[in-house]
């Protein structure tokens, strides 16, 4: 069995035998055909004051006895009613667990005429759920209000359509894991929430992502965010803004001056997701990649900042970017002296999140290998710089960002 979403099949585990025979539970004690579907009802044993039951809408196949004393121990199923079965003398409605079904909507559908057979009715059941499984409606962003209903799966999901409980938009918002078309990893389940560090701009607030076990709000503490190349998954700032139901929901979340002060940007959709909101703010780097692309977050706009590469062997009239792997830098005002009187930035080494290796095994080191701690040094030992006042407007925007160097970098949040 599986849950059908636009873009995945969501495979469930195997049900267990409707009718299991009480010397062997793999074994059943009837044989047919059935026409069901899942439902939720108001049922005391749930957590969440609902459960998941199956009405039996059809008998497809006639139902047969396997043992002589099947109808002893477990009622035949009639159409139009509930799937039961007997417990310790005592009959019970049979209830299913399973945390992709209870993210399927309940769509009530009038109701179904089977007496014209399967091929007929199965189409518009089909076509009303498929699309709407994929939207959710949060209570809340703020960890200390989350809900159960508020838990989220989104293993194997490209993206997934949100709004908000008290949001009065009509529109849904769609959030995609890193590009349309990679699914979100496995065992990737929990709740969304708002993230603010109070020590930095208001701005670099984000929606993250907590991973926990079940949807137990009380295991968010204990919980790890969603982590994506490197460093938390989030939807940030751009997403944001142009987002009606996530703005109005935090609004109602008592974040109204971080939407105030995300209307008070120009934006448009198409931004880089590495936003700078303060000059020494970490960010990751691709060594072997030929520009990180960054984008700096002003007080009323979003401004590009000049892509660039962190280390470029330029010899013989060639472009070499001569070691691969992923380091974690930040700018730094210069305080060398070839640098007295100017206008420079350097950039210093946190991190080593990957091994750095040559890309050609025969390099000859002619740029020194970055070190954890070091300043990032070119050809001749001479440090790499950037100066703002050479007149490059966009590489300038750089000296506008606020300069915060006594706040420690958390390099936990990135792996």
């Amino acid at each position: 069995m599986a849950v059908l979403t636009p873009r995945k099949i969501e495979k469930l585990p195997q049900l267990r035998v409707l009718f299991p025979n009480l010397l062997n539970r793999n074994l059943s004690l009837f044989k047919g055909k059935l026409l069901v579907s899942f439902e939720q009802a108001p049922l005391e044993p749930s957590v969440n004051g609902t459960s998941i039951v199956m009405r039996v809408l059809k008998i497809l196949e006639p139902i047969e006895p396997l043992v002589e004393d099947a109808t002893i121990h477990q009622l035949i199923p009639v159409p139009g009613a509930l799937l039961k079965c007997v417990s310790r003398g005592r009959i019970q409605i049979r209830e299913f667990e399973s945390p992709y079904l209870k993210l399927l909507p309940s769509v009530e559908f009038p109701a179904l005429s089977l007496s014209d057979g399967l091929q007929h009715d199965l189409p518009k059941l089909r076509k009303k759920t498929l699309f709407a499984d994929l939207a959710r409606t949060i209570s809340t962003l703020v960890p200390c209000r989350l809900q159960p209903s508020d838990f989220v799966v989104l293993s194997g999901r490209k993206g997934i359509c949100i709004t908000g409980r008290h949001v009065q938009s009509q529109k849904r918002t769609r959030i995609p894991y890193f590009c349309k078309r990679t699914p979100f990893p496995a065992n990737t389940h929990g709740f969304f929430y708002m993230h603010i560090n109070p020590r930095l701009p208001l701005v670099s607030g984000q929606i993250r992502f907590r991973i926990t076990p079940s949807n137990d709000p009380a295991q968010f503490e204990n919980g790890v965010d969603l982590f994506s190349r490197g460093e938390p998954w989030n939807i940030d700032i751009v997403q944001i803004a142009h987002s009606a139901p996530l703005k109005e929901q935090l609004h109602c979340d008592g974040y109204a001056k971080y939407v105030q002060a995300l209307s008070s940007l120009s934006l448009s959709k198409c931004q880089t997701r590495r936003l700078l909101c303060y000059l020494e703010q970490p960010f990751i780097a691709d060594l072997s990649h030929p520009n990180q692309a960054i984008g700096i977050i002003l007080r009323d706009k979003i401004a590009p900042v000049l892509s660039f590469p962190i280390m470029v062997d330029r010899r013989n009239y060639k472009y070499v970017y001569p070691y691969t792997g992923r380091i974690v830098v930040r700018f730094e005002r210069s305080t060398l002296q070839q640098h007295a009187g100017g206008n420079f930035l350097v950039l210093r080494v946190l991190k080593i999140l990957d091994p750095i290796t040559p890309a050609d095994p025969d390099y000859d080191m002619y740029l020194p290998m970055p070190r954890v701690g070091s300043l990032v040094v070119v050809a001749n030992n001479r440090v790499r710089s950037f100066d703002l006042d050479e007149g490059n407007s966009r590489l300038g925007n750089l000296k506008y960002l606020p300069s915060l160097p006594d706040v420690e970098p958390d390099l936990e949040a990135f792996r």
